[in-house]
């Protein structure tokens, strides 16, 4: 992990101190978790974000799920030549604010730069690490039936922001990215929880889908609880996505004991990132191991996407 030749980090404001990783003593009774995430978003610079917030908020809350508390993260960037230096010091700059944000150390940076129509502009590479502390592990396998299904914030608006612009359909402006650092969230809820997700590529419906397949047990979901701004499923609806089926930057799926649903749902909402989460179904000891929808009819189905039919690099 370290800088391309010919690239000085502490021309766009990383400076020198993140040159290498920096070691610290890891308590006998923890355990280090390693988390690698690649990430492209189409525009690459959006509204109120770039992809250097999208990678650092992604890192953080994929180590965050797990239980861990995220210390470094190290980072590859890949650049288009041609690229206007001032998207170079946005982006930096970007990165940093996040980090600091998220309150973890960039602690490594690798860029490489390659020939005009090789990249759409930037790409970015993260490597996140983070230490297991005394808490409960987040295990699929600790999720039981009757556990509530919690979502910590709206659907689908981060992808709603990207298909607006990409589109022109000038909703941008009023349902803006969701994409956020979670770690501070998860640290006031997860004494509390049997496992935790990131609601990312392929939205709560691939999540859920996963989690019922890898668990065994059906999970069934209302419909109607599920929280949409409604410019976003406006928005998404244009290109005939569903809010289920879009991607979310900072918002996270929450499998709790019910009797400690009241206390999770009083301090998500206690957090600035979290006051619209809703709990929007749950574990149920059907085998199958299927996801049910219940629509707000009263009538209960099953889902499946079409291939093709979620656009790519929402993310």
């Amino acid at each position: 992990m370290t800088y391309a030749q010919g690239w000085d980090a502490a021309q766009v404001g990383f400076g020198p101190g993140v040159r290498a990783l920096v070691e610290e003593e890891l308590l006998p009774d923890r355990s280090v978790v390693v988390r690698t995430g690649t990430y492209v978003v189409d525009p690459p610079f959006f509204g109120n974000g770039d992809i250097g917030r999208v990678a650092v908020c992604g890192a953080v809350n994929e180590l965050a799920v797990t239980g861990a508390e995220p210390r470094h993260i190290a980072l590859g960037i890949v650049l288009e030549a041609g690229l206007p230096l001032e998207l170079v010091h946005r982006l930096t700059a970007s990165v940093r604010t996040a980090a600091a944000e998220a309150g973890v150390a960039i602690a490594a940076v690798d860029t490489q730069v390659v020939r005009a129509g090789e990249a759409d502009r930037v790409f970015v590479t993260t490597t996140a690490f983070g230490v297991l502390g005394a808490g409960p592990t987040l295990d699929l396998h600790a999720v039981r039936p009757g556990d509530r299904i919690v979502v910590t914030g709206p659907l689908g608006s981060h992808a709603a922001h990207l298909v607006s612009l990409r589109d022109g359909l000038g909703y941008e402006h009023h349902v803006p990215s969701d994409c956020a650092p979670l770690a501070g969230l998860m640290r006031t809820v997860s004494a509390d929880l049997r496992h935790a997700r990131t609601v990312v590529a392929g939205g709560l419906a691939e999540v859920l889908r996963q989690a019922a397949a890898g668990r065994g047990l059906t999970l069934r979901v209302d419909e109607s609880a599920l929280p949409v701004r409604h410019e976003a499923r406006v928005a998404l609806g244009a290109r005939g996505l569903a809010p289920l089926d879009a991607a979310c930057a900072g918002c996270l799926c929450l499998f709790v004991p019910p009797e400690h649903t009241g206390r999770v749902l009083a301090a998500l909402h206690a957090h600035p990132h979290g006051r619209l989460a809703a709990v929007v179904g749950e574990v149920t000891a059907d085998p199958t191991g299927d996801v049910e929808f219940r629509s707000p009819d009263g009538r209960l189905r099953t889902r499946t996407v079409p291939a093709g039919s979620v656009p790519e690099r929402l993310l």
